[in-house]
């Protein structure tokens, strides 16, 4: 089964957007952020969707040298297993950034002091956490595939969009990545377009999930989006 973000209805509170979603699919990945940050498993709980959580992640940077910045953040998410432990679903997170050039050694011994924290706090909710891979975006970390090292082999979200942007896409679906995030772009810009809109070649990464068997998780900007994307995936075998 394919999942949907909530992203695709970003302009409307959670429970509307899981009212919506609720007929469209099983499981559904919440963008726990801005208008969709869950305080608690409340809303969430009444439906009986399988969840993921995306962590929240524009404020946040598991990386800072800054410590105070860097514990928040970690804080952040703490709460965000939390929530996934009572709805039995797993959270993704992003995997920090340095903000200077010359900073990228401290910030490195930040994002491993934070890893180790979380994985603490993952084990006592009884969570697996994804780490996303990002864009080619220099500031971050895991815009390459030789940037998993970083990472202790620990669990990933392939982000198919995010890994064409790098140009490793061949090479990023050949890590074992045990969760996916799926949108579509032209090579050039984030756009999170439905699938078929861009340039990914989606018979050759839709091939890759079914022979790893990773349900993935559709994250696109609108329900039309979503319509359109549904219509290629049921034409390789995806439902």
């Amino acid at each position: 089964m394919t999942g949907i973000s909530t992203s695709c209805l970003g302009d409307r509170p959670l429970e509307d957007a899981l009212e919506i979603l609720s007929g469209m699919t099983d499981f559904v990945e919440i963008m726990d952020d801005g208008p969709h940050y869950c305080q608690s498993a409340e809303i969430p709980a009444r439906f009986s969707f399988r969840y993921s959580l995306h962590a929240p992640s524009r404020g946040v940077n598991i990386a800072s040298n800054l410590e105070p910045i860097r514990r928040a953040s970690v804080e952040v998410i703490s709460v965000a297993l939390g929530i996934a432990g009572e709805l039995n679903a797993n959270v993704v997170i992003h995997p920090g950034y340095c903000a200077w050039a010359g900073g990228r050694a401290l910030s490195l011994q930040a994002l491993h002091h934070s890893l180790d924290e979380i994985r603490g706090v993952a084990a006592d909710s009884g969570v697996t956490f994804y780490v996303e891979n990002m864009p080619k975006w220099p500031y971050f970390f895991f815009c390459t595939p030789d940037d998993y090292q970083y990472f202790n082999d620990g669990a990933i979200c392939l982000d198919v969009g995010h890994a064409f942007l790098s140009g490793k896409l061949d090479s990023f679906l050949r890590l074992p990545f045990a969760h996916c995030h799926i949108h579509d772009n032209c090579g050039t810009k984030d756009s999170h377009s439905p699938l078929g809109s861009g340039n990914i070649d989606w018979k050759n990464v839709l091939g890759t999930l079914k022979e790893k068997n990773v349900e993935p998780i559709l994250e696109v900007r609108s329900l039309d989006a979503v319509g359109t994307s549904f219509a290629l995936l049921k034409s390789y075998g995806f439902e």
